[in-house]
């Protein structure tokens, strides 16, 4: 009976010291995969930012040339001003986070180049709450959004296009209402561009190559979380909102 005590005893030492080596591991491995998810999701964001389309900048640094024949040098030397805050920013800021200030300036300059060269065809609007302004967001959030509604919206509609943004806070987030009154989208469209967002890598050469694809998948690396980017519309030439939900607290 002693001898089969023993062994009892010595059975469940050696299960207890073979159970916590499999914890030990189990730890080690979790957390092994945890660094590599961290390392993968930092890589990932520093990717996608990364996707700057240099046709854009070709192609309004000669709308400046052509501005520079046709116009005086202050409002060319204006031009050019923009232009090199709105690259200088977005070159500055690529593996950077910035303040929802920052993002917003960079929208109000790149709606400047674009009314440059399309002769001030776009009213742009906005409305922002000042106590949001300080609050960090991934770079290059707002403005492929803007360019979006730009390009899909109202550039061939007829009349006037308007491009209105809403910086609102709410308790827990603050919510970015990007709103066009283009050529809108029917529900069956939404849902499609929704679960199919386009290629970001197939991009037009008069784009900055950063399409909602990209905006939303670096949203969701960014907070952990999905459903920040939302689309609506009233229905075809309705216009279109695409909302941008920012939780705060922390990612």
């Amino acid at each position: 009976v002693t001898k089969a005590f023993n062994q009892m005893v010595y059975s469940i030492r050696e299960y207890i010291r073979q159970t916590k080596e499999n914890m030990e591991k189990e730890q080690k491995m979790m957390e092994r995969e945890l660094l590599m998810k961290n390392h993968l999701k930092d890589a990932q964001l520093k990717y996608l930012q990364a996707q700057i389309n240099p046709h854009f900048l070709f192609n309004s640094l000669n709308a400046g040339a052509q501005l520079a024949m046709m116009e005086d040098a202050e409002k060319t030397c204006l031009f050019v001003e923009k232009m090199a805050d709105f690259f200088r920013y977005n070159v500055r800021k690529m593996s950077e986070d910035a303040t929802l200030g920052e993002e917003l300036m960079a929208v109000d300059n790149y709606i400047y180049i674009l009314n440059v060269r399309f002769a001030g065809e776009i009213h742009y609007l906005k409305e922002v709450d000042a106590s949001v302004e300080d609050i960090r967001v991934p770079s290059m959030l707002l403005q492929p959004i803007v360019e979006n509604s730009v390009n899909y919206g109202i550039r061939h509609m007829e009349g006037e296009g308007y491009i209105r943004l809403s910086v609102k806070k709410r308790p827990d987030c603050v919510v970015i209402t990007v709103k066009d009154n283009g050529k809108g989208m029917e529900p069956e469209k939404i849902r499609v561009v929704l679960d199919h967002m386009a290629d970001t890598h197939n991009v037009s050469s008069d784009s900055t190559g950063i399409g909602l694809n990209n905006v939303r998948s670096r949203m969701e690396l960014y907070y952990n979380r999905t459903g920040l980017l939302q689309i609506s519309s009233g229905g075809l030439d309705q216009g279109t909102a695409v909302t941008l939900t920012i939780p705060l607290g922390g990612g």
